[in-house]
């Protein structure tokens, strides 16, 4: 994807959340303001039950400012690896990039790069090299970037190409 197409998404996309905004309103002088938004410091770690086969993840749009994608992609991605290090099912790891492009259909895919280090080899299986202290170094994996009316989500993890 060349630079002048990343910048036309995000002009495009700025565009279309900037349409989005409602205009403030000028409040009457003896109108009393409401309380403050109490803004999310920390992203839940709990990981619901997941039914859906081909979901990798999850999050609430309440539970995350939506000012740009790829800290939302992000987000799902360490909650569910937070869930992995949690239950023991990996040791570690470590998000070296992600990226959120559009398809031609007007989908929008999320490239994530990450290290694992683990003892399951189930890992290897998707791409990555084994290097010493059971780190699986240069994974990389797509999911379809999915909004959905109340959260945003990760599915049909597969190896980047």
């Amino acid at each position: 994807m060349t630079i002048h197409r990343k910048k036309f998404f995000l002009l495009v996309l700025i565009v279309l959340l900037s349409a989005c905004t409602k205009q403030a309103q000028a409040l009457p002088p003896t109108a009393t303001l409401p309380p403050p938004i109490e803004v999310l410091t920390t992203i839940p770690t709990e990981v619901p039950v997941n039914t859906d086969p081909a979901l990798f993840g999850a999050i609430a749009q309440g539970e995350i400012p939506a000012f740009s994608l790829e800290p939302i992609a992000n987000a799902i991605f360490t909650k569910v690896m937070d869930g992995f290090v949690a239950s023991g099912d990996i040791l570690e790891y470590q998000v070296i990039g992600l990226t959120i492009f559009p398809a031609s259909d007007g989908a929008l895919y999320a490239e994530i790069t990450y290290n694992v280090r683990t003892t399951d080899i189930i890992w290897l299986e998707d791409g990555g090299t084994q290097a010493d202290d059971n780190w699986i170094q240069d994974k990389c994996n797509r999911f379809d970037f999915i909004t959905a009316e109340t959260e945003f989500q990760l599915k049909n993890r597969r190896t980047c190409n």
